[in-house]
């Protein structure tokens, strides 16, 4: 059997040893730290989800990307950087792109012994994959799919000239068995699911499917935030998302790891329901809690204009910066300094909590001063 994990440079991915861990900066440096960059390679996709982040930013043709060599620079001007991830677009869509962008940004995290995680819809052609699978530590695709008409339609709800759906069907299919051969083949997939109120009914039914057709070796689990990209869909309330996720851990498979993160659930609040949920969190095995990395340990480039933004989509921030003038670890200590960055960085140790994002804040908990919450705490 091929053996497509580079294990003789890094760590294996486990449930002891998530890179993305925006905490591991806190336990090395005791403080937030850059060491984690996410590329926008492209803003070309074969689908258009409802529920995708960038997905009303999506275009028919790529222009031109900045010189490699400029983006090499900004990578080796931080000291830090342990995890790179790429995104777009559906980074594997445009051949062009990946010989031009994606291949140099692979090998050049291979050379520095940086993980690198890949956000794909793994509908393309399987051989696509295995061309880049040495290099790649994390496979993470969105699996949002209750039914086969969520794919069809969601799957493809913001296009206006619709595929076939027999095309539609094919990608499905090519989808489920690209995740079980390339995970036979030894690639670490990681499978997301949004909760919202269309997942929330099928919950059973898609961990069942990233379990035993997919055979992914994670079942991520995150809320769904009404960010613009977001703004359709029917978000959850806080009871409802708490009721979600004791059901998912009720159905689970106990062997699977499963990741939760941004969760709308904070040590510092004092609900009992709330802390009763966190403990079984904590104490069920095979199962992790994540900090949002964004804005804590990572910034996000785009390839073609340099503009760095907070979170994937920058609804809530935009652009602050472009590596054409400002080194990166520059603008992360410049967007740390800012009133925004300052409201909500706190740090709980007992925990390991850094608290909430702008989009948690703004949706669950607008009038909660976790700064405060955080010195009441550490009395």
């Amino acid at each position: 059997m091929l053996n497509l994990y580079a294990s003789n440079v890094k760590k294996p991915i486990s449930i002891h040893n998530d890179p993305w861990e925006a905490y591991n900066d806190m336990q090395e440096h005791d403080r937030l730290t850059l060491s984690n960059i996410e590329f926008t390679t492209t803003n070309l996709c074969n689908m258009r989800c409802s529920h995708c982040a960038v997905g009303y930013t999506l275009q028919t043709t790529d222009p031109d990307p900045l010189p490699m060599d400029l983006i090499y620079r900004r990578l080796d001007e931080i000291p830090d950087l342990k995890t790179m991830s790429i995104t777009g677009g559906e980074p594997m869509f445009s051949k062009k792109s990946i010989r031009n962008v994606v291949k140099p940004l692979l090998k050049y995290a291979h050379s520095r012994g940086i993980y690198v995680q890949m956000n794909s819809n793994l509908t393309l052609p399987l051989d696509r994959y295995l061309d880049i699978a040495e290099y790649i530590d994390v496979m993470h695709i969105s699996h949002n799919w209750g039914t086969i008409d969520e794919f069809t339609d969601v799957g493809f709800g913001a296009m206006d000239k619709q595929p076939p759906l027999k095309a539609k069907l094919r990608l499905y299919e090519q989808m489920l068995s690209n995740s079980s051969t390339l995970s036979q083949q030894g690639m670490f997939i990681s499978a997301e699911t949004m909760l919202n109120q269309s997942t929330v009914p099928h919950l059973e039914k898609i961990h069942n499917e990233i379990v035993h057709d997919m055979k992914c070796q994670r079942h991520e689990i995150h809320p769904m935030y009404p960010a613009d990209f977001a703004s359709q869909l029917e978000v959850l309330s806080l009871k409802e998302m708490k009721t979600a996720i004791h059901h998912i851990l009720d159905i689970r498979d106990p062997n699977l790891w499963m990741l939760f993160g941004t969760l709308p659930i904070y040590p510092c609040i004092k609900d009992e329901n709330d802390q009763a949920l966190l403990q079984r969190l904590r104490d069920t095995p095979n199962v992790t809690m994540r900090n949002d990395p964004d804005g804590r340990n990572r910034l996000n480039v785009n390839v073609f204009t340099g503009n760095v933004i907070v979170t994937d989509f920058g609804d809530e921030n935009g652009t602050i910066s472009n590596i054409k003038h400002d080194k990166l670890p520059d603008v992360f200590n410049h967007w740390l300094a800012t009133p925004l960055a300052q409201s909500l960085n706190c740090h709980c140790s007992e925990f390991s909590c850094l608290g909430p994002n702008v989009l948690v804040k703004n949706m669950y908990y607008p009038n909660t001063d976790f700064k405060k919450n955080e010195k009441i705490m550490h009395r």
